[in-house]
């Protein structure tokens, strides 16, 4: 009989931390329905709220409450790559956790500014990240979609030379690789031929008679040799956002360039009185073997030049590219 009873004992006594654990979770914000809670929320993206696989898009946080706030929870329709998380360690941001893994505020905050960062995951191109607080008084959520863009390479110390019209060479933009003398070498019909001129997109060469310099694409009806003409690509010259400089250029700034310019609608298959500083934005056609990529281009020197391969005074473009992958 005493062995029942304390059975039985137990057996309440099990029950009671359970009710008590369920009580205390409520308490911390694990609960399914939540009255609207009257708490300020704002989700704030510093920077682009776009990115390319790897890097880090951050968002800032801030949260004021007449309640004691219990939690703040983070959701996200694909995982972030390990190190996504509470940034704890930038300074003009607060650390208002007892739990970082769990969004556990500590007892008697009403307000605070915290950042997060998500590191884009391979794989996917969007996500939405959902935070939600809970305070004493309820719960209040925001929504923020994050964009996935292509990644980007960069080639520098590009030199392309032109004798004329004619006679002149070419850049495979998605490999930054030169071609030289493309009508020499490349024109004739062979299966090596053809896959090197699906790569070409942007033809360089001087005219003699206006003496000027110029950028076309290999469908715009200028050249005077036969080619595969897949690789439609439009050209327009384009200034760099202030705050912004070439070098440091990553693959949010190159797509939000690339939007803002319209390059697809906008752009122009030559570009004619290309001059040293000149930036030039470029977009691939659908069609192209690089299909709808966008880059940039920057002219670093143009002058004459001679070169073993062209008989004479030629022209050189210095340049250098970012091109999305």
């Amino acid at each position: 009989m005493i062995l029942k009873y304390r059975i039985l004992h137990l057996l309440i006594l099990a029950m009671g931390l359970t009710l008590y654990s369920c009580f205390d979770f409520v308490e911390n914000g694990i609960e399914i329905d939540y009255e609207d809670s009257n708490a300020s929320l704002s989700v704030v993206p510093l920077g682009a709220s776009k990115g390319a696989i790897n890097e880090t898009v951050s968002f800032s946080i801030e949260v004021n409450s007449d309640y004691n706030i219990k939690s703040c929870i983070i959701a996200t329709t694909n995982p972030g790559k390990n190190g996504t998380g509470f940034n704890v360690s930038d300074f003009n941001f607060d650390d208002p956790f007892s739990d970082h893994n769990f969004g556990t505020i500590k007892p008697g905050i009403k307000s605070f500014k915290v950042r997060y960062d998500y590191i884009i995951p391979e794989a996917i191109n969007k996500s939405r990240i959902t935070v939600t607080i809970i305070d004493e008084s309820g719960r209040v959520r925001k929504d923020q979609t994050l964009n996935v863009v292509p990644a980007i390479s960069r080639t520098e110390g590009i030199e392309l030379y032109a004798k004329n019209t004619t006679f002149h060479d070419a850049l495979s933009s998605s490999e930054g690789v030169v071609y030289e003398n493309i009508k020499s070498n490349y024109s004739n019909f062979t299966q090596e031929n053809v896959a090197i001129q699906k790569k070409i997109d942007i033809v360089f060469y001087y005219n003699p008679v206006n003496k000027k310099t110029s950028i076309v694409s290999t469908s715009s009806g200028r050249l005077d040799y036969e080619l595969s003409l897949e690789n439609k690509m439009v050209f327009k010259k384009i200034q760099i956002p202030s705050s912004l400089n070439f070098e440091n250029l990553n693959a949010s700034n190159l797509a939000e360039i690339a939007e803002a310019e319209e390059l697809g609608s906008t752009g122009r298959l030559e570009l004619d009185g290309i001059i040293v500083g000149d930036i030039i934005g470029f977009i691939a056609d659908v069609n192209a073997l690089n299909s709808l990529k966008a880059g940039i281009l920057r002219v670093d020197g143009l002058h004459p030049a001679t070169v073993a391969r062209y008989e004479g005074l030629s022209y050189v473009m210095k340049c250098s590219i970012i091109v999305q992958k």
